[in-house]
C-alpha cells in the first residue's frame, strides 16, 4: 500500500482552491484540477473521494468557524450586529480566500446553506435593529445583500490582501447603521 504524501496533498489543495474560486462548485473539473496538480485524476482520488469532499478540505475551518459564530450570537439585536462586524472581520482576515470560495459558488454543496444562513442572520439582525428603531426593516433585504456583495467585490479585487479596506467597508456599512438608528 503507497503512503499518501501531505505534499501532494497541498499542491491538490492549491489547484483546488484556484479552480473552486474560479468557476464556483458546479463547473470546477476534478480533471482540471488533477492537470494543475501535475497528477492523474485517478490519484487525486485516492485523496478525496469526490469534488464535495475536495470542496470541504478547502473551505472547512471557515465552516467550522460559522457554525462556532451562529452559536454564540447575542440575543440583543444592537449587540448581535457588532459581534456580526467583529466577527466578519476577523473570517475574512483568517479566512479570505475560503470566504470567496463558499460566498462564490456553494451551490451544489452541502455548504451553501452555510452561505445563505449567514445572509439570513444578518438581514434578520438589521430588521430587528430598523425595527427597534422605528425604522423601514424592508431595507434589512437588499442591505444585507449589499453587504455581503460589496464584502465580496472588495476581497476579489483588493491585491494587498491586508483587509483594510474591508474592516472599512463592514465599520462604514453595519456601525454606520448601527448609529443611524440607534
Amino acid at each position: 500500500m503507497q503512503v499518501l504524501k501531505e505534499e501532494v496533498r497541498q499542491r491538490i489543495i492549491k489547484s483546488a482552491r484556484r479552480e473552486f474560486k474560479k468557476y464556483g462548485f458546479e463547473k470546477a473539473s476534478m480533471r482540471s484540477i488533477a492537470s494543475s496538480a501535475n497528477m492523474t485524476v485517478g490519484n487525486l482520488y485516492r485523496y478525496y473521494k469526490n469534488k464535495e469532499d475536495l470542496y470541504g478540505a478547502i473551505i472547512g475551518g471557515l465552516f467550522d468557524e460559522i457554525k462556532a459564530l451562529k452559536n454564540s450570537l447575542p440575543e440583543e439585536p444592537e449587540i448581535r450586529l457588532n459581534h456580526l462586524l467583529e466577527n466578519f472581520k476577523e473570517l475574512q482576515k483568517d479566512h479570505r480566500s475560503e470566504w470567496l470560495t463558499l460566498f462564490g459558488g456553494s451551490t451544489g454543496t452541502k455548504y451553501q446553506k452555510v452561505a445563505d444562513d449567514i445572509h439570513n442572520i444578518l438581514r434578520d439582525t438589521l430588521k430587528a435593529v430598523l425595527e427597534k428603531a422605528g425604522r423601514r426593516p424592508e431595507i434589512a433585504v437588499p442591505v444585507a445583500s449589499a453587504i455581503i456583495y460589496g464584502l465580496n467585490t472588495i476581497l476579489r479585487s483588493d491585491k494587498s490582501k491586508n483587509g483594510d479596506l474591508a474592516d472599512d467597508f463592514l465599520n462604514y456599512m453595519m456601525v454606520d447603521i448601527a448609529n443611524r438608528v440607534a
